[in-house]
């Protein structure tokens, strides 16, 4: 029971993540979009420029959150299997299984590189 309340935890603050990297993005774009305000061409739709700017932001966040899923329960239950074939593994051991697991699982490109370089710096 304590194992599936620090699962649900960690999904809980896997999405977190995405909620805040997507409000992030959204404001940074919005500061973009008034500090260029100057140099656009005047009689441009501002409001419809926003807009398509908006959908655009929120489509490549979805496709980008939808990748991010990286399955708590999957790497809690793989590292569980590693732990019991070798009980003698470090914790340093169990990060680089960790990273190498999300690494080969993961089909989105940018956290594919992200966990290789982590797995590297864990040698």
């Amino acid at each position: 029971m304590a194992t599936d309340k620090k699962l649900s935890d960690v999904t809980r603050k896997i999405d977190d993540f995405n909620d805040e990297t997507k409000l992030n993005l959204k404001l940074h774009v919005e500061h973009e979009l008034h500090e260029h305000k100057k140099i656009l061409p005047h009689g441009l739709s501002y409001g419809s420029l926003h807009e398509a700017i908006e959908r655009e932001v929120d489509q490549r966040m979805d496709k980008f959150t939808k990748n991010t899923d990286l399955k708590p329960k999957e790497l809690y239950a793989y590292l569980e299997l590693q732990l019991a074939e070798k009980p003698s593994l470090s914790k340093r051991q169990l990060h680089y299984l960790a990273y190498d697991h999300l690494a080969r699982e993961t089909s989105n490109h940018f956290l594919k590189k992200m966990f290789k370089k982590m797995r590297r710096r864990m040698k």
